[in-house]
């Protein structure tokens, strides 16, 4: 108890400036951090710094509070011999960059880095030591990413998605095994899985929605479309729907092909088409109905399904790029077509090293050929907490009840 006393004290309580004596207490503020590692800095006595510094990060570390996160700054904090401490993350692009590097507390082994980042922002990173690409160990906020987990922070007013977490006092639908079609179209055997809403042997001609990588969006922690979907229709927001996940990897030799796949290719959209769409529709109670039936992709999936609204519009009617990567020429072929006959489009897009700019040439190509749509800006990057905070979005949009 008087432990705690202490750190309690300690963290809502700072020292007067260049006093090296805990004589008088105002309260802690950032300002007041940055006050206290710049009085720390000034101390002479080495053993003094150090003894005041690790009171300052061990009473953080305590709270919870590294990084240290106040209105629109964040400071972030590392402990450790090191020659240099880097940050590299959604705000650098994942690029190593000169102004993201701390700075040694005088003559401790604690580093620090102050950043700036608009309120609602949520952002994945990884600290740099010494060339080592390492998670944030003082911070347990984690986010998984196609390469692993990264280490994650959001600003004072980010709203996370309340659907995202399993919940245990719902009824919830069913995730097949995977099943394995054998294509003619792109020549080699495609992998899938399809979910199937609760109640859905009372249920018939439902909406079904195909989403590229769907070994991710399925998966808990990335896409966590599984929980976002028990959750919406047990509180009866959306219409069951049928949702097949299809994986871009080779299933034989576990290769990921998903820019061979995404990238304007006609054979996998003949796929869809005339092999997967028809299995689903024999095997599974969905309505053959292009209006009801969905696309979704991210990054070069968010370019595929794009690229399925113009190359085949007699299947998808609903198209859903999030964070679309345009590495092809769709963006000309949407300009040039005399008739993009959707029925709705819905993008999203971060706006920190994301794919802003593509997004806002597809908006106005929607808006010059009166497409209906919605759009979603977010102060993120192209990150799996950026994509599966709004799918609740997509689909209240396409199957709101």
């Amino acid at each position: 108890m008087k432990v705690l006393l202490f750190l309690f004290v300690f963290l809502f309580s700072t020292l007067s400036c260049k006093n090296e004596n805990i004589d008088k207490h105002i309260p802690l503020n950032l300002t007041n951090i940055l006050v206290e590692i710049a009085n720390i800095e000034t101390i002479s006595d080495s053993i003094k710094q150090v003894n005041r510094t690790s009171q300052l990060f061990d009473s953080l570390y305590a709270y919870n509070k590294i990084p240290w996160i106040s209105n629109d700054t964040i400071v972030f904090l590392y402990s450790g011999e090191a020659s240099k401490i880097q940050l590299a993350g959604d705000m650098t692009a994942w690029r190593i960059q000169t102004d993201y590097e701390f700075k040694k507390i005088g003559k401790t082994k604690v580093w620090y880095l102050m950043k700036t980042f608009p309120r609602t922002a949520r952002l994945d990173y990884k600290i740099i030591v010494n060339g080592s690409w390492n998670l944030d160990s003082n911070n347990p906020n984690k986010q998984m990413s196609g390469f692993g987990y990264n280490s994650a922070f959001s600003m004072p007013d980010y709203k996370p998605s309340v659907y995202l977490l399993a919940r245990n006092n719902i009824e919830k639908g069913k995730i097949s095994e995977a099943i394995t079609l054998s294509s003619s179209s792109i020549n080699r055997p495609v992998r899938y899985w399809v979910y199937i809403p609760a109640g859905y042997e009372n249920l018939n001609n439902l909406p079904s929605m195909y989403v590229l990588d769907g070994q991710e969006y399925k998966y808990e922690g990335m896409g966590s479309m599984l929980n976002v979907l028990d959750n919406m229709i047990a509180e009866k927001l959306i219409k069951p729907i049928v949702v097949i996940f299809v994986d871009p990897v080779h299933p034989i030799s576990s290769s990921n092909q998903r820019v061979e796949l995404f990238l304007n290719n006609a054979n996998y959209a003949a796929f869809f088409k005339n092999e997967l769409i028809p299995a689903i529709d024999k095997s599974f109670k969905t309505e053959n109905n292009p209006n009801q039936r969905a696309i979704l992709g991210t990054s070069y999936g968010g370019n595929c399904a794009t690229y399925f609204g113009l190359q085949i519009p007699d299947v998808f009617k609903l198209i859903a790029p999030q964070s679309p990567s345009f590495n092809s020429n769709i963006i000309s072929l949407y300009a040039q077509a005399n008739l993009l006959n959707f029925n709705k489009v819905f993008i999203t897009t971060g706006v920190i090293n994301d794919t802003e700019s593509y997004a806002n040439q597809l908006e106005q190509i929607l808006i010059s050929k009166k497409v209906p749509y919605q759009y979603i800006k977010v102060n993120e990057g192209h990150s799996w907490g950026n994509w599966s905070a709004l799918l609740d979005d997509i689909l209240l949009y396409f199957y709101a009840k």
